[in-house]
């Protein structure tokens, strides 16, 4: 399958450089921000087949959700997602510019993982929380997880299951919620065997995943709009949800397994993390009950995105204007 991976940075994205060796062929899309310095251009520029988006340029895209997201956040990636559906991907990466690949071919190993049906293991269960996390060495709760929920990783077995979005492994600092980072400082270093070999969840099951290391279907772009203005540290584990509720209705499969990266996160200051977390231990069992519940038409991937976002009496009206915005940013590239 055609494969891209996206990102944005306020640094020079150096890690790029890495990718590009490991992966020659692959197209990077790179969205900068008001702080990224003029040499993350000048850098992307050197890479083969790199397309690098200041802010000027995106400006020029004259994208609709463009000004709606805000500038100097992580969301920016959006804009990078529209243009590898543009450029007719198939599957899209998701990185940040601090996880580092440490295996061969990692982006073209994602794409293999979706040309093909997914035979072994599965996890979880309808309507019960899952964690991926509990398959690192040391465990790491998955940050987005609602803290006193239920969690049962009842296993089980899938055949010819088809893949919609896949996260992979991720060794050193752990994607992991802000208490847990808090309380235990983990560290990731190695992988259990069974996420080793990769394992696919239940379609009903509540889970989530991040957008760091993550790859998906171009088809399902749309339900990956992140707004951190108003959702923060939730964004992308909002977007996960409502990814899933759309997989489930097309019978796809969240994976977690290899390829693996090395997340090397500088020290940060935690309980600004955990600021940023509130609104989704608040709202992530309403998001789960309502997603659940709520009908959807079937229609085309950008209408069932508006119906849900639409229709949901938690999400602000700031998030869904930038949202619709992004639907009809998106149905322009389809």
């Amino acid at each position: 399958m055609k494969t891209a991976l996206v990102t944005t940075s306020i640094n020079v994205p150096k890690v790029l450089k890495l990718y590009r060796q490991l992966d020659p062929d692959v197209a990077l899309f790179v969205t900068g921000d008001l702080k990224t310095p003029d040499e993350g251009e000048d850098f992307c520029n050197s890479l083969k087949n790199c397309l690098y988006l200041g802010p000027q340029a995106q400006k020029h895209l004259n994208y609709k959700s463009s000004e709606l997201i805000g500038w100097n956040t992580d969301s920016r990636r959006n804009i990078a997602v529209l243009e590898a559906v543009k450029s007719g991907a198939e599957v899209i990466i998701s990185v940040d510019d601090d996880m580092i690949p440490i295996e061969s071919c990692p982006l073209l190993k994602f794409g293999a993982i979706f040309d093909a049906a997914f035979d072994g293991l599965q996890f979880g269960c309808d309507r019960v929380w899952f964690d991926a996390g509990g398959f690192t060495i040391p465990q790491a709760e998955q940050r987005g997880l609602p803290p006193d929920s239920k969690r049962f990783a009842y296993p089980y077995f899938a055949t010819s299951a088809k893949i919609g979005v896949a996260q992979g492994v991720i060794l050193g600092v752990p994607d992991t919620s802000a208490t847990e980072a808090i309380g235990r400082r983990p560290f990731i270093h190695s992988a259990s065997d069974i996420l080793r070999n990769g394992f696919v969840v239940h379609p009903g099951a509540y889970a989530v995943f991040n957008s760091q290391w993550t790859a998906f279907r171009a088809e399902l772009a749309p339900a990956f709009m992140q707004h951190y203005a108003t959702q923060q540290r939730n964004t992308d584990i909002l977007a996960s949800m409502l990814m899933r509720r759309l997989m489930a209705e097309r019978e796809l499969y969240t994976y977690f397994g290899p390829p693996m990266a090395f997340h090397a996160r500088e020290p940060r200051p935690l309980f600004n993390d955990l600021r940023a977390e509130i609104y989704g231990l608040e709202h992530i069992q309403d998001w789960a009950d309502y997603l659940h519940r709520a009908p959807i038409a079937g229609r085309n991937m950008v209408d069932d995105c508006r119906a849900l976002v639409g229709g949901c009496g938690f999400l602000s009206q700031e998030f869904k204007d930038c949202a619709f915005a992004y639907y009809e940013d998106m149905e322009s590239v389809l």
